[in-house]
């Protein structure tokens, strides 16, 4: 019998918790068993694999939670190759095709000791998504496209080259093409009508509750995004400084556009339903960059860091919002230019510099300060065209459409600078120190113009010039301060027994300052200011009782305070109003046991408690004033927990059993009646069942079973699912 500990530790991947029994990404883990067991590590293999569920209920949210389709997948799940052309020469061959889950790879690496290495490729994966809407607890309401299962299609070739020749610089040269295009789900507010409501003639009819509450309706964004990268670079060595110099050029070119289904009900009866093609947006960027670092070692004691980046970057956009309108005195849905003909141009200087010194007194200090120093000029224009329907229009003839051509401008420059320092020491026996401490100070101006209308004409032809107003000129002061700082130990006092603990705190303050103080000019308020202070503990421990046996054990609490200051007069100094508090605590605790040589089990639990407060029940925002809840508690409880046991059949077969479950009751449909009910309210459950087993030398087969089940609350259990899931693979030595 192959009876050894390792080769359960190996095995223990063998088998994953139901979702994950369907991707093919994690059970690549399996294909490299250690060369110490039954199971031989493998050089060169192809491995054939195929999986089948069999699932009732919602397929779209299987799809969606595990990776891939209700109807299955297969082909080859991995495939290398590996061959020594010549003494100094290997060629390496990577390849994977997985119909169903739209799984593919196919890639090389050239390399020659001495010389450099060549490698490139092209990969495509699936990523599944659920189109649906929100779901409304009053009237068991929920929403879905058709069809409901999208999915995004994302693509990558590649080719990088690297010359290294011995006692030589290091030179670099590398192109990168990645591609996204498909449909995916989005939970954006659409303007639907409740869909307990009657309309007649654009009013409302009955006495529906709420009357008119807008919902989360079926969004889809529809993509097709190009991302290119071209990067030479440079690693030289010149006495005691070693100097990286890179170049970058990227290209951005996306189409975006987003669907959405407009009153979707059949009880409204003046307004349709209406599937919307809205946001097509086109961006286009180019963007270079040039970076320089250095490392120079000037004793034993100091090390001197250097470093310089410049970006520039020039964008332009355009698109068009055109929205299905219902108008009310017509009675009827127009198309209405929200933004058409959108046209916009943007560019970006961004300069940065950062100088770092290492200094180490004795064996056992370690001191690090640096400094980083950011410069940013951001400028932009733009317009577009705005349609609406004259006031009192009878009818949506042209005659009657007003149209406004709207321009505006931008301009925002940033300076934020970066502390840092850290210290080390590890003088104590089985004990090590540590603390950290950096900040970032940053401070902006900020000068647009809003809502910037210019020209106006109405349908009959007339054009009416109307220039900004000095209303509508907008300055302001933005100062930003994040202050992190956190100290601990590692400590080891002996064989059985780690503790890791780390105490943190993080300080985030916004401050903003509307320059109303210039005359005819318009800011945001005087005086605005929010942030937030969280501090917590990262507690961490391992207990081996015996070699067999071990506990490790992470708990991590943290709590803070959101806070907001405003004041109507300039430059005032604000009234504190807390507006938000936070609290949070991580219990997680996994124990493994080997009781013998053939035998490996593992228990894991999480626990995770946290909620933020925000307005509930009330915000104080002066002694005699209280505003009503606007929204409830967001509470984000769960807790996950997963058993598994592995051991030997005999000496050519492992076998493993793994039990997960995962759940979270913090839905709470009630407060459907004044707002959104946020917080999940799901159960996901799973168990599954494999073996792994030696047919020859040069033969592996595997073969898994589960079943998996999951509810939600939050979607009126409409996308509930469960069912079986199998899964069969074949590797062989090539």
């Amino acid at each position: 019998m192959h009876g050894i500990p390792s080769s359960l530790r190996r095995s223990a991947g063998l088998i994953c918790a139901g979702a994950a029994l369907a991707l093919p990404g994690l059970r690549a883990a399996d294909s490299a068993p250690s060369q110490a067991d039954a199971f031989p590590n493998f050089e060169s293999y192809i491995k054939i694999s195929g999986q089948a569920p069999w699932v009732s209920g919602d397929t779209a949210a299987f799809a969606n939670r595990t990776g891939t389709p209700s109807s299955g997948s297969g082909g080859i799940e991995d495939l290398l190759y590996s061959k020594d052309l010549t003494d100094t020469t290997t060629l390496t061959i990577n390849g994977r095709a997985l119909a169903g889950v739209d799984d593919y790879l196919a890639s090389f690496k050239l390399e020659t000791a001495n010389v450099g290495t060549a490698e490139g490729g092209y990969s495509r994966f699936r990523t599944f998504y659920d189109g649906v809407g929100g779901f409304f607890p009053l009237s068991d309401s929920f929403y879905r496209f058709n069809p409901e299962q999208l999915h995004v299609d994302r693509s990558k070739a590649w080719i990088d080259l690297k010359l290294a020749l011995p006692n030589r610089p290091v030179f670099t040269l590398s192109f990168h093409n990645e591609i996204r295009t498909g449909m995916k789900d989005s939970s954006e507010w659409g303007p639907i009508i409740n869909p307990l409501a009657v309309v007649k003639a654009g009013a409302l009819v009955g006495n529906a509750v709420p009357a008119n509450t807008p919902f989360i309706g079926p969004n889809v964004l529809m993509l097709d995004e190009h991302h290119d990268t071209l990067e030479a670079g440079m690693v030289a060595t010149l006495g005691a400084t070693t100097e990286t110099l890179k170049a970058t050029l990227t290209t951005v070119s996306n189409l975006d556009s987003r669907a959405y289904v407009k009153f979707p009900t059949t009880t409204v009866i003046a307004d349709p339903t209406v599937t919307v093609l809205d946001d097509q947006e086109s961006i286009r960027t180019t963007s270079f960059r040039v970076l320089n670092q250095t490392e120079t070692k000037l004793s034993d004691k100091f090390t001197l860091g250097t470093g310089f980046t410049y970006t520039h970057s020039s964008s332009s956009d355009g698109g068009n919002w055109i929205t299905p309108t219902y108008a009310a005195t017509p009675n009827a849905v127009y198309n209405a230019e929200t933004a058409a003909n959108i046209f916009g141009v943007s560019k970006v200087d961004d300069y940065v510099g950062n100088i770092s010194l290492d200094f180490k007194p004795t064996k056992n200090w370690l001191i690090k300060v640096a400094y980083r120093d950011e410069f940013d000029a951001i400028g932009s224009k733009g317009g577009f065209v705005n349609t609406t329907l004259a006031t009192g229009a009878k009818t949506v003839a042209p005659v009657n459409i007003t149209t406004r051509n709207e321009l505006t401008y931008s301009s925002f420059l940033e300076h934020a600078e970066s502390p840092e320092f850290s210290l080390e020491y590890t003088g104590f026996k089985d004990l090590d120190l540590y603390a950290n401490v950096d900040k970032r100070i940053d401070h902006d101006d900020q000068h647009w113009i809003n809502p910037f209308v210019a020209v106006s004409t109405t349908g009959a032809g007339v054009v009416t010039t109307t220039p900004a107003s000095p209303s509508s000129v907008f300055f302001q002061d933005a100062d930003q301060a994040n202050n992190n700082a956190k100290i601990g130990f590692n400590w080891n006092p002996c064989s059985f027994f780690t503790l890791r603990a780390e105490l943190f705190r993080k300080d985030d303050q916004n401050q903003f300052v509307g320059a109303s103080a210039i005359v005819g000019t318009a800011s945001y308020g005087g005086y605005f200011a929010n942030g937030y202070t969280f501090t917590g503990v990262k507690v961490s421990f391992i207990i081996r009782p015996s070699p067999t046996l071990s506990f490790n054990t992470r708990i991590q609490p943290q709590s803070g305070l959101m806070s907001v200051y405003a004041s109507t007069l300039n430059d005032g100094a604000g009234h504190e109003v807390t507006s938000g508090k936070v609290k949070g605590d991580l219990f997680s605790e996994t124990v493994n046991w080997t009781p013998n040589q053939w035998v490996y089990v593992q228990g894991n639990i999480n626990v995770v408690y946290n909620y933020i407060q925000t307005a509930y029940p009330i915000v104080v925002v002066s002694a005699t004033t209280n505003i009503p809840t606007p929204i409830q508690n967001s509470n984000n409880n769960y807790i996950s927990g997963s058993a598994l046991c592995g051991f030997v059949v005999d000496k050519d077969t492992d076998a493993q059993l793994k039990f997960a479950l995962t759940q979270a009751n913090d839905y709470n449909p009630q407060i459907a009646a004044g707002g959104q009910p946020f917080g999940a309210g799901f159960q996901d459950e799973s168990a599954t069942a494999g073996l792994k087993h030696k047919f020859t030398s040069k033969l592996l087969g595997e073969f898994r079973v589960g079943y998996l089940r999951r509810t939600d609350d939050t979607t009126g259990a409409f996308t509930n699912y469960h069912g079986p899931l199998v899964y069969a693979a074949l590797t062989y030595a090539l």
